[in-house]
């Protein structure tokens, strides 16, 4: 697994960077992250061991990148979790790419200063991170692991994350503020300090001593610093008490305790009576009381101004406050001296959280909420404004009340209560008032429980009557029956569930997302609901090319009362008047993007987008166009509704509810930013208790219980036009114009024309042997990479068979490139007895190994233990069961612990599918008469070998 350690003066000398390193090749991991520009080197790291035993440096071999040319990939990594788990990094990675961007926000913010400094090397001119007090900096060097500070600092001392992280936070603002050019000879001080500024060159002329003082004097209190308070024997410990009437002024005490030990303080008083002699306390010890107190007031004074009052008198014991100055420090003294190492203690009824706001919240009146018929997003809501303290709610006398003594602190009917006097105006004058929301707004307000306002920022959103009633009805967790009249299929227990959710959702008007695992039928339960709703206006399905045959096939299967309308090829309608009430309208990704002119004039009754990541670029065209679909109720199916970014969400959201997230940029904001960079809890909170109604996603191992041992399915694919053309041009030179001829030479033709189809199938470059681009060229390689996409995003691992050494070779190529893995390993007989068995091993047990192998089904097809796989893909097909069912149980055995699924690929309209269809309904002759592989179909006449490989249109 690659991990990055923060190495001061890494790649050269004038430079900082990280080096990568780990198992397997660092600088190919690195590569695959968008991590590149390194060179290889040497990294003697220094990683704790389990036992405690004495710590022994390591040479690992690395790749160092320069900071300059590591951090906009860092900048730009996702989270861990929204990266699949093949290509997940060590938490060490994650780690340097969230402080890059922590860094990369401060800097932006202005938040730098310039230093000047003297080593070894003369003078040098910096920046430094000016330091932020709202706690970020602290908790990330709390968790960084140890690979990303693993270096010696000196002969007797080891990077701490604390001091790791400061210095790599400085080396962002020194290299964010400089620029590439360089100043020719500046002539003056002030020049040349400018000049080592910005310039290449950090290089500085000695300062005047004295100005070099100043300088740094200026520069103290914003730089960062563990608080003086902490360092020595003693911390300064402020106490504040609060007066017996609102007139009366506020104490603030000053109390010193120990460092270490026992939280026992004492008044300032004793401490400055005991000089710098040790003070002995019940179980510790302060060392240099008074000096502690002194640099503890100085450090405090910093943070809360008006204890800088206190630094003018000879031995201070405490200030009074008056109410603002309380309510100060109340806000803002209290964060930041606790941040800065100096223990705070208040009041019960003044401690975090007991302290109530005067505020207004948002309550959906009874009468205009959207209820439990469809919703409309174009319908009203109407929320009315109320003052509020806590859960109470508060008359407009009582606002005037609290508003009238003038004071941000009032006691208030025994509590204390914050009164923010122009919000307080603002509040009184918006009470009674209304805002009226669109229901799709007012139910997103109603999840989230707050809305963002024009008039006060983020207020709290209650809801009420109708819309009470919807929310309580969206978070049920009954079990309801579907309707499933017209399904010719016994669904699961968890597949019921899903197809009585989705009629649920449709009923209501509300838009779906199901996102189950790969493999447990998606398409069936949302067959049972295109089935339950015939109505009288047509259903549209927006697929991959590669599935249109899939879902066709599996409409007929299942519905076969439902009529299916291929909306594909030159041939397809050009009116609305073509897709008929109840039919259901089969298109593509492709054609949605550009038919959207009709597609968009239709009244659709539901709309499917299977795949639905292909609208995950919500700027992107084909985005555009499902949102200007018109339906009454809209499903996404996905099993990867999140593959890299939480913009996807929001896209495949936006399709599904419009306007339930929000426009975009206020999405970002509120969410993406928050969650993605700092896994902020309560943004993600909030986003869970939206999205949660409308997401309904099960994982294999929570419905395992439902599901047999090993799931078969057939995967229909189409052919490309390329293919199609390859295919008819063979059938026709071999079989109608040379004919088969008789005994062996028959059969001897007879084979090499199934094995030229089942290469054309394959893909046009196996059958050609030609070098070339893969992609776009093979419906079935497309859909291939598809299913696979969305096994490693779930962290699973697929073994991937073909018969054909060509073919696993093209196969592991592209699915490296499009899978975004380092190399995808191909195990066929060529491979020696080692490497085989390293391939093995590394699948079966190595985290950091590929998640997919491809496998000759000669050399792989037996006496190999891959219980690791939960997926197995039957490229082509050997036509022989008991073959592939040897070659399935190489993942399905004893070991396997989880399900099994199989994905047996066949192109429709081919023989492929011929073949298919023959095993599958005669499968117990077949496993007494086909045993002979492809043998068997040499007997076959010119008549019956014709009808076998001509392709679909073409039949007799």
């Amino acid at each position: 697994m690659l991990q990055a350690t923060f190495v001061p003066g890494c790649p050269d000398s004038s430079a900082v960077g990280l080096a990568f390193w780990g198992t397997g090749d660092p600088a190919a991991a690195a590569a695959a992250l968008g991590l590149r520009s390194g060179r290889p080197t040497t990294l003697r790291t220094v990683l704790p061991t389990a036992d405690a035993s004495p710590v022994v440096p390591a040479d690992v071999p690395a790749v160092a990148i320069a900071l300059d040319a590591v951090l906009p990939a860092l900048a730009a990594m996702p989270a861990c979790s929204l990266l699949p788990r093949g290509r997940r990094p060590g938490d060490s990675v994650f780690a340097w790419s969230t402080a890059a961007k922590l860094a990369l926000e401060l800097v932006t913010a202005g938040m730098v200063v310039p230093t000047a400094r003297v080593g070894e090397e003369g003078a040098v001119a910096r920046w430094r991170l000016v330091s932020a007090h709202d706690g970020r900096l602290a908790a990330l060097a709390r968790a960084m692991p140890a690979a990303a500070h693993a270096l010696r600092r000196d002969d007797a001392h080891v990077w701490t994350a604390a001091e790791a992280l400061g210095a790599f936070c400085d080396a962002v603002a020194d290299t964010c503020a400089r620029g590439s050019a360089v100043v020719d000879e500046p002539v003056s001080w002030e020049q040349r300090w400018i000049a080592a500024l910005s310039g290449t060159s950090p290089a500085l002329d000695a300062p005047d001593e004295r100005l070099r003082d100043e300088l740094d004097a200026w520069a103290r209190p914003l730089l960062p610093r563990t608080g003086a308070a902490g360092r020595l024997g003693g911390r300064l410990c402020l106490r504040l008490r609060a007066p017996r009437t609102g007139e009366a002024p506020w104490e603030l005490e000053f109390h010193l305790r120990a460092a270490a030990g026992p939280a026992t303080s004492v008044p300032a008083e004793r401490a400055w009576s005991a000089g710098n002699a040790t003070l002995e306390l019940p179980g510790c010890s302060i060392g240099e009381p008074q000096d502690s107190l002194v640099r503890g007031l100085a450090e405090a004074a910093r943070l809360f101004p008006p204890i800088d009052r206190a630094l003018s008198e000879p031995r201070p014991t405490g200030i009074r406050l008056d109410v603002e100055q309380a309510a100060a420090f109340l806000a803002d003294g209290e964060p930041a001296l606790t941040a800065a190492g100096i223990s705070v203690e208040v009041p019960d009824d003044l401690g975090a959280g007991a302290v109530e706001p005067l505020r207004a919240r948002l309550r959906a009146t009874a009468e205009d909420a959207p209820g439990s018929a469809a919703v409309d997003g174009r319908e009203a809501a109407t929320f009315r404004w109320e003052a509020v303290v806590g859960d109470t709610v508060l008359t407009r006398d009582e606002v005037s009340e609290l508003v009238a003594p003038g004071r941000p602190l009032v006691r208030w009917r025994g509590r204390w209560v914050r009164v923010d006097a122009r919000r307080a105006a603002r509040i009184a004058a918006l009470m009674d008032t209304a805002v009226t929301l669109s229901s799709t707004e007012a139910l997103a307000a109603a999840l989230e429980g707050s809305r963002t306002t024009a008039e006060l920022g983020e207020v709290d959103v209650r809801s009420a009557g109708r819309l009470r009633a919807l929310v309580d009805r969206l978070g049920a967790d009954g079990h309801r029956q579907p309707r499933l009249a017209g399904i010719d299929a016994t669904l699961r227990r968890y597949q019921e569930r899903g197809a009585a959710w989705l009629q649920m959702m449709a009923e209501l008007g509300l838009g779906a997302v199901l996102a189950d695992d790969m493999g447990l039928g998606k398409t069936l339960q949302t067959i049972a609901l295109l089935a339950d709703r015939p109505g009288h206006r047509p259903h549209l399905v927006v697929c991959p090319t590669s599935v249109v045959d899939n879902w066709e096939r599996e409409i007929r299967r299942f519905a076969p009362g439902l009529r299916v309308v291929r909306h594909h090829g030159t041939g397809r309608a050009a009116t609305a008047e073509a897709f008929p009430p109840g039919a259901v309208v089969v298109t593509t990704y492709t054609l949605l993007r550009l038919d959207s002119p009709l597609l968009s004039e239709v009244d659709w009754d539901v709309v499917v987008l299977d795949e639905a990541q292909q609208i995950k670029n919500h700027t992107g065209q084909t985005a555009q166009a499902a949102a200007r679909l018109r339906a009454a109720a809209r499903v996404a199916l996905t099993g990867t509704p999140v593959e890299n970014r939480l913009a996807e969400l929001w896209s495949i959201m936006h399709f599904a509810n419009p306007g339930l997230l929000g426009r975009f940029p206020r999405f970002r904001d509120r969410f993406a930013v928050a969650i993605e960079r700092w896994r902020d809890p309560d943004a993600t909170r909030r986003l869970r208790s939206v999205v949660a109604p409308f997401l309904l996603r099960r994982l294999k191992s929570e419905v395992a219980t439902d599901l047999p041992a090993k799931v078969e399915s057939v995967v229909s694919c189409a052919l490309t036009d390329e293919q199609a053309e390859l295919y008819r041009a063979t059938v026709r030179g071999m079989l109608d114009e040379q004919g088969m001829g008789e005994g062996i030479a028959r059969r001897g033709r007879i084979l090499k024309l199934l094995t030229a189809l089942k290469q054309i199938c394959n893909h046009p470059a196996h059958f050609l042997r030609q070098p070339g681009p893969l992609h776009g060229r093979s419906g079935k390689l497309e859909r291939t990479a598809e299913m696979l996409s969305e096994v490693v995003a779930a962290g699973d691992r697929a073994l991937v068979f073909t018969q054909y050494r060509v073919m696993g070779e093209l196969l592991a190529g592209h699915l490296a490139a499009e899978l975004e893995l380092p190399a995808v390993p191909f195990l066929h007989g060529g491979v020696s007895a080692a490497r085989r068995s390293r391939m093995v091993e590394e699948f079966q047990h190595s985290d950091d190994a590929a998640p997919v192998l491809v496998v000759s089904l000669k050399a792989g097809g037996t006496g190999l233990n891959l219980t690791r796989a939960t997926h197995v893909v039957h490229y082509d097909r050997w036509w022989n069961p008991a073959v592939e069912d040897q070659a399935t149980d190489r993942a399905h055995r004893i070991g396997q612990t989880r399900g099994v699924h199989v994905h047996k690929l066949v192109t429709h309209g081919t023989l492929e599918e011929r073949i298919a269809d023959l095993l599958d309904c005669k499968r117990g002759l077949a496993d007494a008469v086909v045993g002979s592989g492809e043998t068997w179909l040499t007997e076959l006449s010119d008549d019956a070998l014709r009808a076998l490989v001509a392709l679909g249109e073409e039949e007799a």
